[in-house]
């Protein structure tokens, strides 16, 4: 094989007019200069090399990384030495006997050589020495701050000799100005990939994903192959962090990573683009069904239970699907159109998957439409408050009076709740409009006791967006702003809203009992409540849902339900209320199962606040409905 071959010097003044000093000194500025630039890493490595080459005559110079995990040394930068020798000396394994920079990195210490076919520490390499005319090499470990080597900056020399001072203060130096540039280097691939990948997973993050979707489009485009999108998102993820804490939410997304990862090809791309929202990028495939295959495969992993916290938790995902170019040119258009269609199968049941269709996307629009009409009726001051009022069951005395929201919407006039309510919950406008609701239902009745009113306990209906940790602190604030007597309040709480929300509701629900404010399960009888669990949850009345009221006494099936509502909640020391009642013969039904309230259009609809107080005042002076 033939010897490398000696580079020559190649500084700008000759070197015999420069004291070694000198010489250093602009060695160091040079090549301090050259990343000052913020020229690309490699090439400042490479200028390193021919610098230092050219300060030691018949020399060449190297840079070797340590690859900590697999303990094998890699040539980084050797500009003048042979693509043949580079190869050879790869993948070095540090030792005593691994030539100069295989000891260095052994032992942590600087290696001079001067004489490789007789030094032991050249032993294993004797070969290579004899091939490339290696006949002395000097090399001083590249350290980090915590002194551990991350690599080796050597000059191989062509003849027998030690260094002398100056050549162990230019190696000394090198190999300093080589640690700058590699930990540059490093710190700037740090900062891209944490800029470029979820910090909780490690996956790509929504940059990343658009950066590899740009390619693959442009790659499907040429190949006249299709390229689909899965938009993936836990059902009910929410309840988890509320229930078990944000620990446990992020266990299930490390948890749910894995599992989605083991569902894709290695080609394929999974990113979390935030909370619990995954996209899978599948590319290189002409038939849509596989698609459809891959979100079955992940469907089916989810099958299983995840265990947190100790316990395990059956944990459903919702998965909407776009195709390029069906659904969209770009990454943008299939990622919202691939969302849209999740949407659609959280609709249609959850724990799913749904193909976007083009008429999904005029219900989102219509959805965006709405959000945005329920912010601007927020700061137009557009929801109002009536009330309708709950009796006794014998229709005569008004026992509670509950708050029910209203919105006149300017142009397409009175919205019902149903077709906003989920909206805002979804949105969390919801929060501000509830803090609306109890702020003008408290003022109201504050007012209308200080003109006589007879004092009545007021019913407001609590989002699940509301029983956050903090809410009894809020209610307590609204509570002293308008003067309601803490008491007097009703909170009503769904059925099922207790039971998704789990410990921290009940927890949350137990801290407004005990200040004062009664809680009343709402639409019972929809839900899986057992009695166990009733027992243990800190109500003081169940609400029959209208859908049992609606039928009796005619539907044997809802009179039976009906009657064990009642007799259970009796058992239980809970008053019942039913709601929906608009029959004389419903009344009489309930009257005679003991009901202890009732509330429907029999009695009484939902007024505004003028007409509920002259009916009040009505009732007051009359002592009739």
């Amino acid at each position: 094989m033939k010897p490398m071959n000696r580079p020559l010097a190649n500084l700008d003044q000759p070197a015999s007019s420069l004291t070694q000093a000198e010489q250093l000194l602009q060695f160091q500025r040079d090549i301090m200069e050259t990343i000052a630039l913020g020229q690309d890493p490699q090439l400042a490595l490479d200028e390193l090399c021919k610098a230092a080459e050219a300060l030691v005559p018949d020399s060449v110079a190297s840079i070797m990384i340590f690859h900590q995990s697999d303990n094998k040394l890699e040539v980084r930068a050797a500009p003048s030495v042979p693509e043949e020798a580079v190869v050879a000396i790869s993948h070095l394994q540090p030792g005593p006997s691994a030539g100069s920079c295989g000891t260095a990195i052994f032992k942590n210490e600087p290696q001079f050589v001067s004489n490789t076919f007789t030094d032991c520490r050249w032993a294993d390499l004797q070969q290579f020495a004899t091939d490339f005319d290696i006949r002395a090499c000097w090399s001083m470990p590249i350290r980090l701050s915590n002194n551990q080597p991350i690599g080796t900056f050597a000059l191989s020399s062509f003849v027998e000799r030690p260094p002398t001072d100056f050549q162990i203060r230019l190696l000394e130096t090198s190999a300093h100005i080589a640690g700058i540039v590699l930990r540059r280097e490093q710190a700037e691939e740090q900062l891209w990939h944490v800029a470029h990948h979820d910090s909780l997973t490690g996956l790509p993050n929504r940059m990343l994903l658009n950066l590899r979707a740009e390619h693959a489009i442009e790659q499907t485009r040429r190949k006249n192959s299709r390229l689909a999108l899965l938009f993936l998102d836990l059902d009910h993820f929410k309840t988890v962090n509320d229930s078990l804490g944000h620990h446990a939410g992020d266990e299930l997304l490390i948890q749910a990573t894995a599992r989605i990862l083991a569902c894709v090809r290695e080609g394929d791309t999974l990113s979390r683009l935030g909370g619990d929202e995954f996209v899978v990028m599948l590319e290189n495939f002409t038939d849509s069904l596989s698609a459809r295959h891959v979100a079955d495969k992940i469907l089916a992993s989810f099958s299983k239970p995840f265990r947190l916290q100790q316990h395990e938790y059956l944990i459903t995902a919702s998965i909407g699907i776009s195709i390029y170019p069906e659904d969209g040119n770009n990454i943008a258009t299939l990622v919202q159109n691939a969302d849209t269609a999740m949407y659609q199968a959280k609709a249609s049941g959850r724990n799913n998957y749904h193909y976007y269709e083009p008429r999904l996307t005029e219900h989102v629009q219509a959805r965006v439409a709405m959000e945005s009409d329920l912010r601007t009726a927020l700061e137009q001051d557009q929801f109002s408050v009536h009330y309708q009022p709950q009796y006794d069951i014998n229709g005569k005395d008004i026992l509670v009076v509950e708050a029910l929201l209203r919105w006149q919407h300017p142009t397409t006039g009175n919205v019902p709740p149903d077709d906003f309510i989920s909206i805002a919950e979804e949105t969390g406008l919801i929060s501000e409009i509830g803090c609306k609701v109890v702020r003008m239902a408290c003022a109201q009745c504050v007012q209308w006791w200080s003109e006589g009113l007879p004092q009545f306990m007021l019913a407001i209906n609590l989002s699940p967006r509301q029983l956050q940790p903090g809410c009894a602190e809020k209610l307590t604030r609204l509570l002293n702003e308008t003067g309601f007597p803490v008491n007097q309040l009703e909170l009503e709480v769904t059925e099922s809203m207790i039971l998704e929300k789990g410990t921290r509701a009940i927890s949350e629900l137990a801290k407004l009992k005990r200040m004062g404010i009664s809680i009343v399960m709402d639409d019972f009888g929809t839900g899986h409540s057992s009695l166990g669990q009733l027992k243990t949850l800190p109500i003081s009345k169940l609400k029959i849902d209208k859908s049992f009221i609606m039928d009796i006494p005619d539907d044997a099936n809802d009179a039976i339900i009906t009657r064990t509502i009642i007799a259970m909640g009796h058992h239980l020391g809970l008053k019942v209320v039913a709601e929906g009642v608009e029959t004389p013969a419903q009344m009489k039904f309930l009257k005679k199962e003991n009901c202890d309230f009732i509330q429907g259009y029999l009695l009484a609809r939902p007024l505004a606040p003028e007409q509920f107080a002259t009916d009040i005042y009505k009732h007051k002076k009359t002592g009739k409905k």
